[in-house]
């Protein structure tokens, strides 16, 4: 993904992150939404990125929280992410949630 609004350990962090989440979990889509994505980040923006999984639990939110937060420190960076399963897009009212719907609007596939 080469997008101009992100640095190059911006970058490096996501990339990472997808290869890291890919070899773990399975999922089913990762996008960057938020200031990065609409182009008007500023200096102190954090990285947003939502992350939807077939299966959730709290055991892997925990472990991709930990995965998160290893590759923020090694990479200088500050990404913060949303998590989302399938099912709760799917059967739950999350699909309905502004987070979820801004995502869709604005999100970029990373």
């Amino acid at each position: 993904m080469r997008c101009p609004i992100l640095k190059e350990n911006e970058e490096r962090a996501l990339k990472i992150l997808k290869e890291a989440l890919g070899n773990k979990f399975d999922i089913i889509d990762l996008r960057l939404f938020g200031s990065k994505a609409r182009g008007e980040s500023s200096h102190e923006s954090d990285i947003d990125v939502m992350i939807e999984v077939t299966d959730i639990s709290p055991e892997i939110e925990a472990q991709i929280d930990d995965m998160i937060f290893e590759i923020n420190l090694e990479n200088d960076s500050f990404i913060s992410a949303v998590i989302f399963s399938r099912k709760e897009l799917e059967e739950g009212p999350l699909a309905e949630s502004p987070i979820y719907k801004i995502v869709q609007k604005e999100g970029v596939p990373i």
